[in-house]
């Protein structure tokens, strides 16, 4: 067992020329950028070339479990990073489940894969052994099944982060997935492993739990007690499903491609009712935590094999809000049944649940508008509400099969760009992201983290940031709505969420936990002096080192176009929206001007920089 929570090296393996060395890095690189993709933006910004293809062998994949991750101190999460094939530029993606622990409990605080693999291969990571081993008799074989033939023959103490077909298959839309269903979902991340033939990596730690004395456990015990008790119940019952039949009605909740109203279109057939907590809970056996989760928002399903086309096994994964958003409320589809088994496949096919769903919609629309046929779509009725229709399309997507799966594989950007024409005008993606299933017009803080922030449509950055204890927080306008005078606050939250994530804190742990203890945490297992002061500088050199890596690679944030959908441009006629427009460039000149980036190229100015103490990142973009 360490005595601190980190290890003091990193691992790397070239698939190209099979070599693989351990890394040293110093104390300090940690205190300055703590773990997670603190981490990972300075190491992927210094080692990948400007210009490099996505899906090429110079891109690296990166996976980096946070600071606090395997400690007592609530910290269960890992990022996977890289370039990202949606837009040429920062691409990261957050994870729970148990990978993140024991990736570190190997005795590694990050891995990084270059180069690309001849054949299928996996990663064995046993401590010091590590292996390249081949992986065909795995490839083609769905993710939870592989995880758990993986499982059966290596041992039961592994975990395994892997792809689906849709990694495999080169979809912009996969993920990399552990623990029978926690999805890194977001970037494009899958596809990169893909296109480098790794199916897998597997971690076989001997190590325990780190820096696990009686004063941190004591310091966990008493920062327990200082959780939202009400709010730690709610999620402990219902997770986030329990928010979704009152999210489609109060605004929260984009409606049918984001073109619906949720009181004038979620009637009669196709009422929300079904997509809440308690109805849910119905097809719930036991909860599900995260590694050393106190929460436990999670909870696995009874045996479902006899609910018809929407079967699904024993202990699938209950879905999330974002998976009942984007397939339910955005379809128009109100059958649980059907929300559990597409999530059940979307976690086999290894896909990101908001992207796949949005996609649907998005096909959906352009069917009942003359604008796909049958022959488009392999003869799938893709209609508003027709559950069936919407499994049969994930399907396709899954295995990129026949003329629907082609088209949509990609996502809606890229299907509509091949179909050209009126299709382009229903597309609801930002520089190729589907949005979340947060609609900004209720919050206009998500609209800034959803365009501006290095990785569109991220809603797990400004609504955590913004609930932070930290008592260097700056307060911003209590109307949700206001656009102006928002710069300080979204420069705050944002950076605040990097200290969140790159510490490998949980979205929820954080709106619970007693923020304002974090840099105790943070000393107690590292040793260190940290203060609220530093960590907020620790936010901003990360916030920056993001945005460095998308300016070098041509990637421009400010410069991105935003589907009027999503902003209210024409504003909607009817409910909690009506009459309303987000003013975005406001914001964006606000938060930019407050971060000291351009609000014209995202370029951070060498001023910014060389306050950082990241000069040479200034002399690598010549600002």
């Amino acid at each position: 067992m360490s005595d601190r929570a980190f290890n003091g090296r990193i691992l790397n393996v070239n698939l190209t020329t099979g070599e693989i060395a351990t890394e040293e890095l110093p104390e300090a690189t940690y205190r300055s950028l703590l773990g997670g993709y603190g981490l990972g933006s300075r190491l992927l910004f210094d080692r990948i070339p400007a210009g490099a293809d996505p899906l090429g062998p110079d891109n690296i994949l990166g996976f980096f479990p946070g600071l606090l991750t395997g400690t007592p101190l609530f910290g269960q999460r890992f990022q996977v990073v890289c370039k990202s094939p949606k837009n040429n530029g920062w691409g990261d993606a957050n994870c729970g489940g148990d990978f993140g622990p024991h990736l570190k409990f190997t005795g590694y605080d990050g891995l990084l894969v270059s180069g690309r693999a001849e054949h299928p291969v996996y990663l064995y990571i046993n401590d010091d052994t590590v292996e390249i081993r081949d992986a065909s008799q795995y490839w083609g074989g769905l993710a939870i099944d592989v995880e758990d033939q993986m499982k059966e023959e290596l041992g039961k103490k592994i975990s395994v982060a892997l792809i689906g077909p849709a990694g495999e298959n080169l979809s912009i839309m996969s993920g990399i997935t552990n623990e029978r269903g926690r999805l890194a979902a977001r970037s494009g991340v899958g596809a990169v492993m893909g296109s480098k033939n790794l199916k897998a990596v597997v971690a076989h730690p001997t190590k325990k739990i780190m820096a696990q004395t009686k004063e941190i456990l004591l310091t966990v015990k008493s920062s327990l007690e200082g959780f939202n008790q009400g709010s730690k119940q709610f999620f402990t019952t219902f997770g986030t499903t329990g928010i979704t039949a009152n999210s489609a009605i109060n605004g929260d909740a984009p409606v049918l491609n984001w073109g619906g109203v949720g009181v004038v279109d979620l009637v009669e057939d196709m009422a929300m009712a079904n997509m809440n907590g308690p109805v849910m809970n119905e097809s719930m056996e036991k909860k599900y935590a995260c590694w050393h989760c106190p929460v436990a928002c999670g909870a696995e399903s009874v045996d479902g094999s006899d609910r018809g086309e929407f079967a699904f096994p024993k202990h699938t994964h209950r879905p999330e809000y974002e998976t009942m958003g984007a397939f339910g409320v955005m379809n128009g589809v109100n059958n649980t049944d059907a929300m559990i088994s597409i999530n059940h496949w979307c976690n086999q096919y290894g896909l990101d649940t908001i992207a796949t769903g949005a996609t649907i919609s998005y096909a959906i629309e352009l069917y009942v508008n003359g604008l796909l046929t049958k022959e488009d779509t392999d003869g799938i009725d893709l209609k508003w509400g027709n559950a069936s229709g919407v499994l049969e399309a994930l399907h396709k997507i899954g295995r990129r099969e026949g003329t629907l799966g082609e088209l949509l594989a990609d996502g809606s950007r890229v299907a509509s760009q091949k179909l050209g024409g009126k299709a382009l005008d229903f597309v609801t993606s930002i520089d190729g992201e589907e949005p979340p299933m947060h609609d900004p017009k209720l919050d206009v803080g998500f609209a800034a983290s959803y365009a501006l922030d290095p990785t569109p449509g991220r809603h797990t950055l400004w609504s955590p940031g913004k609930s932070s204890r930290f008592p260097t927080m700056p307060e911003g306008p209590k109307d949700r709505r206001q656009v102006d005078e928002k710069g300080p606050q979204l420069k705050a939250a944002h950076e605040q969420a990097h200290v969140m994530n790159s510490a490998g804190m949980c979205y929820f742990i954080y709106t619970m936990s007693p923020t304002e203890r974090i840099p105790e945490w943070i000393n107690l297992v590292t040793g260190w002096d940290t203060t609220h002061q530093e960590l907020d500088q620790v936010g901003e050199r990360i916030a920056n080192l993001r945005m460095a890596f998308a300016v070098k690679h041509g990637n421009n944030p400010a410069a991105r176009q935003v589907p009027g959908r999503i902003l209210g441009n024409p504003p909607l006629k009817a409910g909690p929206h009506e009459g309303f427009t987000i003013d975005l460039e406001t914001m964006k000149n606000d938060w930019f001007g407050a971060a000291g980036w351009d609000t014209s190229t995202s370029a951070p100015s060498r001023e910014k920089l060389e306050s950082l103490g990241l000069a040479d990142v200034a002399d690598a973009l010549a600002v």
